[in-house]
């Protein structure tokens, strides 16, 4: 019997500081998806550090971004108990999307370089460019090959080892999106659950470490434009945690 969409139950992992930027999160998150915020449930990982029996019982997890931590530079009490909730996840087939912090995690967690490169960061709105394999993937696929997306990351994912795939890059930095070729785990370094006006909320936020200047700031806010991916996350829900047909969605 298929599984009812609304009764579905997420763990949003976050890593943030201000509670109205983890309300943020999960609102975006809700949003994009048309579903309600009941459905994800908040692990903060700056109040708990939860075991890997957190998992049981839930339908998908999501790991969250951040402003205030860098996978390649910080080691706070969460990071290594994250990590092993991630390969935790994969192992059981459990479906997982990363996303900015959580892209760079799970490439961590998995074998993979992440290192902090502020020349190779993307504050604002950004050009994402499929690959092959992220042209055919059922949660990317149905996008222009090349699309516009918002972006706030210093850490950059270097390599990801065999078997996952890559999907998707951008003029600075080559991995832009990952999966599991067989497994149900995704990461992807950008924020499709983001327009303009709610990517400058996150900026207005996190100004202290992406736009420390009145001109800085400026320059973010002209050069931010609206973007139009935000059914990424409803892909997600739909093919991977449900993994509904595509007929059955695009009559």
């Amino acid at each position: 019997m298929p599984k009812d969409r609304q009764k579905l139950k997420f763990l949003l992992f976050e890593a943030r500081l201000e509670q109205d930027m983890v309300d943020h999160e999960r609102s975006c998150l809700a949003k994009a998806a048309h579903m309600s915020e009941d459905n994800w449930q908040i692990i903060d990982l700056t109040k708990q550090i939860p075991g890997l029996d957190v998992l049981n019982g839930v339908d998908a997890i999501f790991i969250g971004g951040t402003g205030d931590y860098s996978v390649a530079k910080d080691r706070p009490a969460f990071l290594e108990p994250l990590a092993d909730i991630t390969r935790a996840a994969l192992d059981k087939n459990l479906p997982s999307l990363g996303l900015c912090y959580g892209f760079h995690l799970m490439a961590k967690a998995v074998g993979g370089r992440v290192v902090r490169s502020p020349e190779q960061g993307e504050t604002g709105t950004f050009e994402v460019i499929l690959t092959p394999e992220g042209r055919q993937d059922p949660i990317l696929g149905h996008l222009p090959e090349r699309f516009l997306a918002q972006q706030g990351h210093n850490d950059v994912v270097e390599d990801v080892p065999a078997p996952f795939v890559w999907l998707a890059t951008s003029e600075r930095c080559r991995w832009q999106a990952l999966k599991h070729p067989e497994k149900p785990f995704y990461g992807l370094q950008f924020h499709p659950e983001l327009g303009r006006e709610d990517f400058m909320v996150r900026m207005r936020k996190y100004a202290h470490e992406y736009a420390a200047t009145p001109e800085r700031y400026q320059q973010i806010d002209e050069q931010v434009k609206e973007t139009r991916i935000q059914d990424v996350i409803e892909k997600f829900i739909e093919k991977i945690v449900l993994g509904v047909p595509q007929s059955a969605t695009n009559p």
